[in-house]
């Protein structure tokens, strides 16, 4: 028999403990009465095709990370190279975010690329896969864990991402070829994200949202986890700020995130938030008088209130103006 012959037959087979210090042969044999159905011909012809690396447990290419979590994947299939980072974190979220939550992704990611950070997700729309395309665009590295076979695009709408990661980290699935994207497989695809990264990060979250398995997760596996506060009235914070008030670290700037791992703020971080400001962030400059009311902007610019939220959060991220007391703006 093959070796990838072998890697498919035992293909999703949870490792117990005493299995870990066997073969994939006497894996094989243990299992072998659970093993059915199992189109070995049919997965052989596509990994070859793609490049698919099959990555068993008794591999030295397989994640130390994962090794010593309590039921680990007896065999990973890796389409692109799958790396191990000290600096992983993996970064999830609500499928829905508002403007807020893409602005937090979008102003996060690029001062943990420069910092060194891989960013770990599970390629599902909304926070996911922000944070993916986020990583990409800063040229940094990303793994995407998915909760269905690897030769299948789900969500749809992520084809493009997907050929992007694989050009630039890595996509991975514990399930064999085939494997539909069932809603019982996320919660099982969840841990492999916990377990991968140093730390968790939930940036927007409802209660029931599996985010927050995976920070759960990561807590049983004695990972850091943190959130982002948000709003109290809002649906989607409802998650974020229960972890919060269970212990997670609450995330009001880079530094919390980058002060854990005793980072220091680089040089490149500090060019970021010099960077100068765009045609539209210099327009609402210009509207800036001593402290000026979002109101006053409004009638000032003519844009509405969204599409100012969204300059006005830039701007102060960049360090370019300040909140006043009144709830206004200010230059810096």
């Amino acid at each position: 028999m093959q070796i990838n012959e072998l890697k498919i037959l035992t293909s999703g087979i949870y490792l117990k403990e005493e299995d870990k210090n066997g073969s994939l042969e006497e894996l094989y044999a243990k299992y072998k009465h659970k093993i059915t159905n199992k189109n070995v011909k049919k997965e052989l012809e596509y990994v070859e095709k793609y490049n698919i690396k099959l990555i068993d447990f008794f591999s030295n290419d397989y994640p130390s990370s994962l090794k010593n979590m309590p039921y680990p994947p007896s065999v990973l299939y890796v389409d692109g190279q799958l790396k191990e980072n000290e600096l992983s974190l993996s970064v999830v979220g609500t499928r829905y975010p508002s403007g807020y939550g893409q602005r937090v992704v979008k102003y996060l990611i690029p001062y943990l690329v420069k910092s060194g950070f891989s960013i770990i997700s599970g390629l599902a729309k909304g926070i996911d896969a922000l944070a993916h395309k986020e990583t990409i665009d800063n040229g940094g590295y990303t793994i995407a864990v998915l909760g269905c076979g690897i030769d299948i695009t789900y969500p749809p709408e992520n084809k493009n991402l997907f050929d992007y990661i694989k050009k630039q980290g890595c996509i991975i699935s514990e399930f064999p070829i085939g494997t539909k994207p069932l809603k019982y497989n996320f919660p099982t695809r969840n841990r492999i994200i916990a377990a991968l990264s140093k730390a968790t990060l939930v940036i927007e979250a409802d209660i029931k949202s599996g985010s927050l398995i995976t920070a759960r997760l990561a807590e049983e596996f004695s990972k850091t986890v943190f959130a982002v506060p948000g709003e109290i009235f809002s649906k989607r914070s409802k998650g974020t700020n229960k972890l919060i008030n269970e212990g997670a670290i609450a995330v009001n700037d880079i530094d919390a995130i980058l002060s854990h791992f005793y980072i220091e703020i680089k040089k490149e971080i500090e060019e970021i938030k010099k960077e100068k400001p765009n045609k539209e962030e210099q327009f609402i400059l210009d509207a800036l008088n001593g402290d000026t009311s979002i109101d006053e902007l409004m009638i000032k610019t003519s844009m509405d209130i969204s599409q100012l939220n969204d300059i006005l959060f830039d701007l102060e991220m960049k360090g370019l103006i300040k909140r006043t007391p009144s709830d206004g703006y200010e230059k810096l």
